[in-house]
């Protein structure tokens, strides 16, 4: 439930506000953050999966442990909170398109006279 909050309403809200103020795509930049949040929880709770497994076969470990789902849990969800961390720092450090100052309009020859 918490992961829903965050990958629906917090997310796109803080990443859409930053990319606004830096003049970058919102909505790409929100999906970035989504994708960064998930991806980091996939990838820990794979490893931590390969850990287990590898305790089960290896060193006995129990085989439904209910410590290690809390604990899986509690990974994946920080590794998630520090890659959106992260992504949003990355988009905070980009700076604003600066505006310009058009250059001069080039000289127009068809109207001046032709001294000799």
């Amino acid at each position: 439930m918490l992961e829903l909050y965050f990958i629906l309403y917090r997310i796109p809200k803080m990443m859409t506000r930053l990319a606004r103020e830096r003049n970058r795509s919102a909505v790409k930049w929100s999906l970035i953050g989504i994708g960064a949040w998930i991806g980091a929880e996939v990838f820990v709770a794979f490893a931590m999966g390969i850990v287990h497994g590898i305790g089960v076969t290896l060193w006995g470990w129990p085989l439904h442990w209910q410590a290690y789902s809390i604990v899986t849990y509690v990974l994946a969800l920080v590794s998630a909170l520090v890659s959106v961390t992260i992504m949003s720092g990355l988009l905070s450090n980009k700076t604003a398109d600066e505006a310009f100052q058009l250059p001069p309009p080039p000289p127009d020859f068809h109207n001046s006279q032709h001294i000799e």
